[in-house]
């Protein structure tokens, strides 16, 4: 293959990647990263113009996805097969790198770092990322694109610096691991919206939190909220993990209260300006395209699960240890640490909730972050397992299982998610002493040893949890960790099926109001449920996308 040539011409297609390209946008496409305009992409299909190591890129991701027989006892080598050959174009080939305008090169990059993090190689990932996000600086992609440039044009660029944001985000996740980007010199606006086929009125990152305009800002999409919502997370790692403050969290001065106020108004965005869902039982559009809507509802979901990561990680007991052991020479109110614990199992809750009715429902696919979400919430309800009162350690009880059943499916889909279900099993076997220390009247960090504050980070940290070697596994058998897990989760009800209409999942509004989630924030899912198909020889379930596709249809 000549790393010169551009696509194949319409009169001898290239089966392969033609069938790559229908997956990847009915799949990945804005889903939620938004790396190219959809119908610009098929006018450069068309006519040729896709370079080889975007091609290679793309079957490598759409692989995941594919149903082909021939490729899914063998996904991942053939995923690493394609990608290894884009990059090697990418690093060796002169045309890739050359002063033009192109932005395909970040395209590749961008798909070839997610599928590397998810692969668990953090240094190989950490480095496409930072030259996406470089060469979309020398293009000025922080900027509002000149109107020299075809309207298709300006939509793709922006969405795609606003994904490599999004990207950005979701990997610095973790202690001293500053992002690539800074929204001090994102000037340009939020993804463009649609609605009812117009463009509706554009704002940018800076607007959207000032103050002063926000009873009269216009309207934003879903994605642009998303943006919105990872800043603040950014800004949340930042703080909790990071950055030590003068003023203590419980000032209503600090950046912590800020970062609290700035997630509320986010959050009434998102349930205000979501989409419409239809009615179960309502007939949908059918359609051979990628549909703007289950677009729109998958940066929905991905909104509603930032916003619960966010207030997770601000109000986590560990990281509120911390912060309480960093702000000593402050009178901490009692009434205080008890509302975030209780704002912390609140959220959590809500956060676990959201994502295993969204998998339920068919939201497909699910992306790798929300694994690292998933078990972020999890830690909160593995600590407070082992509470003294009976009602809170049998509701952790019932979602850690919910959480472990999520984080098995997930595995056939990403490597990391096995990791970190793997880590969270750990976890939880580990946890009586994390918190008897952490959910005292007031948390005792010194007593801590070393290896065990490196365990409370590292399953906070999503750098981390992308290594198999991570610490946590540190002190706990295979064997043990198997049997007291077991003894741990004994005496509740039986692990919930998602699809099986029992428990949380099933609960009125009132319910939840009782069980400490917030009713404004879940959504009713209208698709109909889908899961894993078994396997031939009875072992782990394999995703059937195919069949998937048949019932988006339905």
């Amino acid at each position: 293959m000549d790393p010169s040539k551009k696509s194949p011409s319409p009169s001898s297609p290239d089966t392969v990647f033609l069938e790559a390209c229908d997956i990847y946008f009915r799949h990945c496409h804005n889903k939620p990263y938004g790396f190219f305009n959809a119908t610009l992409f098929h006018q450069k299909v068309q006519n040729g113009l896709v370079p080889l190591h975007l091609r290679l890129a793309l079957i490598a991701s759409a692989t995941r996805y594919s149903s082909r027989s021939e490729w899914m006892e063998r996904k991942q080598s053939t995923i690493d097969s394609y990608a290894r050959c884009s990059w090697e174009i990418i690093t060796t080939s002169t045309p890739p790198l050359d002063e033009n305008e192109d932005v395909d090169i970040i395209q590749s990059l961008a798909i070839l770092a997610v599928i590397d993090a998810t692969a668990g190689r953090r240094r190989a990932a950490w480095v496409k990322i930072g030259m996406a996000v470089r060469i979309a600086q020398d293009l000025n992609m922080m900027l509002e694109p000149g109107s020299h440039l075809p309207e298709l044009e300006r939509d793709e660029r922006r969405n795609l610096f606003w994904s490599l944001y999004l990207l950005d985000r979701f990997v610095c996740c973790s202690f001293q691991r500053p992002p690539a980007i800074n929204d001090d010199y994102c000037l340009l606006n939020l993804p463009t919206h649609y609605r009812g086929g117009k463009k509706l009125p554009s704002i940018s990152l800076s607007e959207l939190f000032n103050e002063k305009i926000r009873g009269i800002s216009p309207r934003s999409g879903m994605f642009g909220i998303s943006v919105g919502l990872a800043s603040c997370l950014g800004r949340t790692t930042k703080y909790m993990m990071a950055k030590s403050e003068s003023s203590p969290p419980w000032s209503p001065r600090s950046e912590y209260c800020m970062i609290h106020r700035d997630l509320e108004y986010l959050k009434e965005l998102a349930v205000r300006n979501g989409p419409v869902l239809a009615a179960p039982g309502q007939p949908r559009v059918q359609s051979d395209m990628p549909n703007p809507d289950r677009e729109q509802i998958a940066h929905m979901v991905l909104s509603h699960t930032l916003y619960h990561l966010a207030h997770c990680i601000l109000s986590h007991p560990f990281l509120i240890g911390l912060k309480v052991e960093a702000s000593r020479i402050y009178d901490m109110p009692l009434s205080w640490l008890e509302e975030t614990r209780s704002r912390s199992l609140n959220h959590a809750g809500s956060l676990i909730t959201v994502l295993v009715e969204a998998k339920a429902a068919g939201y497909m696919p699910i992306p790798s972050v929300y694994s690292y979400c998933m078990l972020v919430a999890s830690t909160i309800h593995a600590l407070f397992l082992y509470s003294s009162d009976q009602s809170t350690s049998q509701s952790s009880a019932e979602y850690l299982k919910m959480s472990l059943e999520y984080l098995a499916e997930m595995s056939e889909l990403w490597d990391n998610a096995q990791i970190m279900s793997d880590s969270l099993r750990s976890f939880i076997v580990q946890c009586p002493r994390y918190s008897d220390i952490l959910l005292r009247s007031e948390p005792r960090m010194k007593d801590f040893t070393q290896n065990e504050l490196s365990i409370l980070r590292a399953v906070l940290d999503y750098w981390s949890m992308m290594d198999p070697r991570n610490p946590v596994f540190g002190g706990v058998s295979k064997t043990v960790q198997h049997i007291d897990l077991q003894s741990a989760l004994s005496g509740y009800s039986t692990p919930l099926s998602p699809i099986s209409g029992e428990g949380i999942l099933e609960m009125s509004v009132d319910e939840r109001k009782e069980h400490g989630m917030d009713p404004d924030i879940m959504v009713s899912y209208p698709l109909p449920a889908m899961s894993p198909i078994v396997s031939d020889n009875e072992g782990s379930p394999k995703w059937d996308w195919d069949n998937e596709l048949d019932a988006l249809k339905s």
